[in-house]
């Protein structure tokens, strides 16, 4: 198992954008030595309660922190976007990374997003696979002409800006929904799953996955990687109560996004709920560092997941608390997953620790 560093946004106008930069670059840094594999960045627009910067030019300067990680847009909301520029800019990054990026992109949700592009949100769908499409065609390097529902490409055009990675860079698709996730095994290589579904939701969802690419006559996914919420104490009531804090901070502001209505949440299995509920049905890893590596043990062996996105900020979360979450990781928690010695077969049972 991978691990992947999520850098959140949690900070707003306030704060001072130096400071957003620095603190991102000393996760990253730390992650490196660490032994963390990949830093992930997603994107959103128009942000008044947090902000985003945005993922390719941000990733692009990140790479440069952390030269042995591979970086990963996780994800570009495509559907609201141009492709050809996408495609250009997906592109360079991969290149000034030295070959190290991913392209992971979804549909997106928000109603204030889609309304400053123009977009209409029912149109999102056809948008996105169209979008994608012609992306791959773009990077193939073969002379191309495209007449869409959407896009028009007019040519034959041979583009010169293309990825270092042959034939084309890993591409992750995001969503929640069994229409998203059939959409991510037919199109792209893995299904890059968020935090919300439950345990057993997440199980299902992969199998789903799993059944679309067969029947298209495509080949395993070599990658799946997961996002869980995850909070390491040395008690289960310390970080129980530190999820709960956190939790609620967190889903106030998908409310004000839009995530948690029209269904978006409903689809995976509601939202966060509470900090027990949550944690009982698998979204959020609570405890010592033994109760974590077990629950990520449950979700490689369970499930599959090659890649696991540590998200160690959260709004309000002082920047040191975050780097000792992050040094717990790596230091505690990996050690475990890398040795399954360390891991016995009796649920709620590791070596050195316990339910």
């Amino acid at each position: 198992m991978r691990a992947g560093i999520l850098l959140t946004a949690v900070h707003d106008a306030s704060t001072p954008p130096a400071q957003q930069v620095a603190e991102h670059r000393e996760l990253v840094q730390t992650a490196e030595q660490l032994g963390f594999d990949l830093i992930v960045c997603g994107q959103h627009f128009l942000g008044t309660e947090l902000r985003y910067y945005q993922p390719v030019p941000y990733l692009t300067h990140m790479a440069t922190a952390a030269p042995s990680m591979r970086v990963a847009t996780g994800i570009i909301l495509l559907s609201m976007l141009n492709p050809v520029q996408v495609a250009e800019d997906v592109a360079t990054l991969d290149v000034v990374s030295g070959g190290r990026a991913t392209f992971g992109a979804a549909v997106g949700y928000s109603p204030r997003e889609f309304q400053a592009f123009g977009v209409e949100r029912g149109q999102r769908v056809a948008r996105f696979e169209e979008a994608l499409g012609l992306i791959k065609k773009l990077w193939s390097g073969e002379e191309i002409e495209h007449t869409g529902a959407h896009f028009r490409l007019e040519g034959p055009v041979r583009p010169s800006v293309l990825p270092a990675q042959r034939p084309r860079p890993p591409i992750w698709l995001g969503g929640q929904a069994a229409g998203a996730v059939r959409r991510a095994a037919r199109l792209g290589d893995a299904w890059y799953a968020p935090p919300f579904p439950t345990h057993d939701a997440l199980r299902h969802l992969r199998q789903l996955f799993v059944e679309e690419r067969d029947r298209a006559g495509l080949p395993p996914a070599a990658e799946f990687p997961v996002r869980r919420e995850l909070l390491i104490a040395d008690s289960k009531v310390e970080a129980r109560r530190g999820a709960a804090m956190r939790s609620r901070a967190r889903y106030r502001t998908y409310l004000q996004w839009g995530l948690a209505q029209g269904g978006d949440l409903d689809d995976a299995g509601g939202g966060f709920g509470q900090a027990d509920d949550a944690e009982a049905e698998g979204r959020f890893l609570l405890g010592s560092p033994a109760e974590v590596a077990e629950g990520l043990a449950r979700l490689r062996d369970e499930v599959g997941m090659t890649h696991f996105v540590l998200k160690p900020q959260w709004p309000g979360l002082p920047h040191a608390e975050a780097m000792h979450q992050l040094e717990r990781f790596g230091n505690e928690v990996l050690p475990l997953l890398s040795d399954d010695r360390a891991l016995t077969p009796a649920r709620g049972e590791i070596a050195g620790g316990g339910a």
